[in-house]
């Protein structure tokens, strides 16, 4: 399932949206994100980074999901994030990730929680991103 599904009955603006996808920790991948992270590429060899299901937020799949909670005129600034697993993640293995969106106001926020499961729906970490939602333009402020 990758279609975005706002839950039933509860207004548009404030409504959870729920995204499923399969995703995979592709060695090669890992290692980018090693890299990128200024870890390096060998450094960790052979796990997966606690942060690495954040980049899993990029994907084509997820970004217009995203895109659409986060709204047009806004910029997202990254207020907070928490991992919580349940034994680390394997390298090379296929996980099914579960995001729901939920859009708050006062002060406007998107939260994205995550679920990552393993093909057998064992439950193997969760994590969450919250991102302030700041009018753009300098409608907050002047220059």
């Amino acid at each position: 399932m990758t279609a975005l599904q706002p839950s039933v009955g509860e207004d548009r603006a404030e409504a959870p949206a729920r995204l499923e996808i399969r995703v995979r920790t592709d060695a090669g991948h890992v290692a980018a994100f090693r890299r990128a992270s200024g870890e390096g590429a060998d450094a960790g060899a052979g796990h997966v980074p606690l942060t690495y299901p954040f980049c899993w937020l990029t994907l084509p799949e997820v970004r217009p999901a995203l895109e659409r909670m986060i709204g047009a005129a806004v910029l997202p600034v990254h207020e907070a994030q928490s991992f919580d697993y349940d034994g680390a993640l394997a390298l090379d293995a296929d996980y099914r990730v579960v995001f729901v969106f939920k859009h708050t106001q006062d002060p406007e926020r998107l939260t994205v929680n995550a679920e990552i499961a393993t093909p057998q729906g064992e439950t193997a970490a969760r994590f969450e991103t919250v991102l302030r939602l700041v009018p753009a333009g300098g409608a907050a402020g002047g220059r």
